[in-house]
């Protein structure tokens, strides 16, 4: 196993580095850059120079690509070009709200879809299933922005019970009953957004049990169908839902972009997007790489997770 993490960690280097120049090439092909936002009207030619002199934006594509990199080596994301401000503590502080909003978010999510997906294959092509089925389409359909606005408009606006942006109320921030409050709507904008698709996901993935060879000879034994799923298909349905953990990695940073943007939430999705708006390349290109690492390590940890629940992944050619 350990030997199977290094040689994926290898080849996980020359991946990143290749995603990050095709990133860096895309930012630096824009028709504008950073200093487009920064000017204004009654700056003079030569002094809009000295910016991106400053700045380092009139060295040649390569160079500007290979310090980037450097720093990154160094372990430095350095400074966004917008605000001058460290990027490695906006992260610092961006990212466990981030946290704070999508883990409760998933885990409801997949909750609620183990057990309606288990419901929905128990009484395969019955109203239950159909039920079950359409509102996991709904789901799907709904764009997140639209469902978003609906809420800010009835619980925010028509209603006002929860408060509309922000993670915390101006003078309340050590208040955790104002947190909750704040916390209500993006949160379950979140899980209505992640549990459909996890909801199909298992029923899928149930059927698929309930044509395997051990549930015909339980049936044969009398068991009910209760007592199959319960006993046996929810914990074979357990194996796929537990690597769905390792490549839900990626969204603890970049799961809730649209979400927080809307509702105003101080994560990773505003930031993200102002620095994409100006193109506050050390920024994006910070976000980029993060995000990159998070796919590669949660395919890895999906993996790893695979062949600890499933003994026969590690017993795999063995007699």
């Amino acid at each position: 196993m350990s030997r199977f993490i290094f040689k994926r960690l290898l080849q996980a280097i020359p991946m990143l580095l290749i995603i990050s120049f095709i990133v860096f090439s895309l930012i630096q092909a824009a028709p504008y850059d950073v200093i487009d936002s920064l000017t204004t009207p009654n700056m003079s030619q030569a002094q809009i120079d000295l910016l991106r002199q400053k700045n380092g934006l009139d060295q040649p594509f390569l160079i500007q690509y290979f310090l980037w990199l450097k720093n990154i080596f160094h372990g430095d994301f350095g400074h966004s070009l917008v605000s001058q401000t460290s990027i490695a503590q906006e992260l610092a502080v961006r990212i466990p709200n981030t946290i704070k909003l999508v883990v409760p978010a998933y885990l409801t999510a997949l909750l609620l879809a183990f057990l309606l997906g288990l419901a929905a294959a128990a009484h395969k092509d019955r109203w239950p299933d159909r039920l079950i089925n359409g509102i996991a389409s709904f789901g799907i359909a709904v764009p997140t922005f639209w469902f978003a606005m609906i809420l800010i408009y009835l619980l925010g606006y028509r209603l006002n019970v929860f408060p509309i942006i922000g993670m915390h109320t101006v003078g309340q921030e050590g208040s955790f009953a104002d947190f909750l409050a704040h916390f209500f709507m993006p949160y379950l904008t979140l899980t209505v957004a992640f549990f459909p698709e996890l909801t199909r996901y298992i029923r899928s993935s149930a059927l698929q049990q309930v044509a395997e060879d051990y549930v015909t000879v339980q049936k044969a034994f009398k068991a009910t169908r209760w007592q199959i799923f319960k006993r046996h298909i929810s914990r074979n349905v357990l194996v796929p839902v537990v690597t769905q953990l390792g490549m839900a990695l990626p969204m603890l940073v970049t799961g809730a972009i649209i979400t927080e943007s809307i509702f105003g939430w101080p994560g990773v999705g505003p930031y993200l997007m102002n620095s994409t708006k100006s193109l506050d390349y050390p920024v994006i290109m910070a976000l980029m790489l993060l995000s990159a690492t998070l796919v590669i390590l949660g395919n890895l940890l999906s993996d790893i997770l695979y062949s600890l629940v499933d003994p026969r992944i590690r017993k795999g050619g063995q007699s």
